[in-house]
């Protein structure tokens, strides 16, 4: 249950109007413990040196913060200025619930609002509306079984993920006839702000809901840096398309989302494979998975399969490729209405390979299980 901290009702002796404002803290704190049990797998050679490998493997055991959802602290506010006009805002951080950790400032959100009949605009630090986590967000959450993934699934780690971004403006449109329309630009970093010197993403989306039927489509753009270590450079600019419907069948609701990508620089899970941010990288992610009331609770089952390649431009017969995947189920079941226990088990795989001058393949495979608790407040 959310507690409010300030309710204020004060007459405007100038205007004659009434107003009222509102600021409430939330949170969730989650702990749990988890198991991975992992082997990765490296091969290198070349034609005139020979080749080399190594192998490793192990079984991790650990106290995690967020193994279901990440732990945070938010205040939020709202004051309604007329019939027509409410301004808000949200600041909301991150912690980690097993250290006590501070991840620092307001990182996951620190935005203002204003709202209207047509609609609500948003300033500041906001996730992407293409995620799950956030005051815009509607894709991930929507159509991506594991969401943004937690201890045992990848979700849309798979995928080219889109994650907060400072001096971000948002648009949101009411509902027309089922219909929400969402638009978002980044100005880049402070200092650097709508200049050539930093990176500026940009994404339209669409969300059409009608009963049990979900469609939603978000089309992104990141308009990348000119410049690298001082000195300009070309840029090749990224762009991803995402889709992804749903269905609430009463018995389970089934989720799928996809996505198409070109010229991305970081593609998810594979980033500690091997697949340099210098490189670009075109290919696809799928994820299918379904909710389902079970025994008092929910029972998620998921799963998502990736593959894409890069070929650089300089050395036309070196090529890099990869592909992944992971299956991953997990239940929650709500001891109380602000409370909830959880466990789950998962399964990925990871390849990377490379061809030319010299060949590398870069293989990682992991089963991973978690069970904790996580309260809502």
């Amino acid at each position: 249950m959310k507690k409010t901290l300030v309710s204020l009702s004060v007459l405007g002796v100038l205007s004659g109007s009434a107003w009222a404002a509102e600021v409430t803290v939330y949170g969730r704190i989650d702990t749990g413990l988890q198991m991975n049990s992992w082997e990765h797998n490296y091969i290198w050679s070349e034609a005139n040196t020979g080749s080399y490998s190594t192998n490793a493997e192990g079984i991790n055991w650990s106290m995690e913060s967020g193994s279901l959802t990440p732990s945070r602290i938010g205040i939020k506010g709202s004051e309604q200025i007329s019939d027509n006009l409410t301004v808000g805002f949200v600041l909301e951080k991150g912690f980690e619930s097993d250290t006590g950790v501070d991840e620092g400032g307001f990182d996951r959100e620190s935005v203002i609002y204003v709202k209207s009949n047509f609609g609500t605009v948003y300033a500041g630090r906001i996730n992407s509306i293409w995620s799950d986590a956030g005051s815009t967000s509607f894709w991930a959450g929507n159509y991506v079984a594991l969401g943004t993934g937690n201890g045992v699934g990848l979700g849309t780690g798979l995928m080219v993920e889109h994650d907060r971004a400072d001096n971000r403006i948002a648009y949101v449109s009411p509902d027309i006839a089922g219909f929400k329309f969402y638009a978002e630009y980044g100005f880049g970093e402070n200092d650097y702000e709508n200049t050539s010197e930093t990176d500026r993403p940009a994404a339209l989306g669409v969300n059409y809901s009608n009963g049990a039927f979900s469609l939603g489509l978000v089309v992104s753009y990141l308009n990348e840096t000119s410049w690298f270590w001082d000195e300009p450079f070309e840029s090749e600019d990224e762009y991803t398309m995402n889709i992804g419907a749903s269905y609430d069948f009463g018995v389970a609701k089934v989720k799928f989302g996809g996505q198409y990508y070109w010229r991305a620089n970081e593609v998810g899970a594979f980033r500690g494979l091997g697949l340099s941010s210098f490189y670009d990288y075109d290919g696809y992610a799928v994820t299918i998975g379904a909710d389902m009331p079970a025994f008092g609770g929910v029972l998620t089952i998921g799963g998502g399969y990736a593959e894409g390649e890069s070929k650089l431009d300089y050395q036309s017969d070196y090529a890099i490729e990869y592909k992944g995947y992971d299956v991953a189920t997990y239940y929650q079941y709500p001891i109380s209405k602000q409370t909830k226990v959880y466990a789950g088990v998962g399964y990925e795989k990871l390849e990377v390979e490379s061809g030319g001058l010299w060949s590398e393949k870069d293989e990682y495979k992991a089963i991973k299980a978690m069970m904790g608790m996580a309260h809502y407040f």
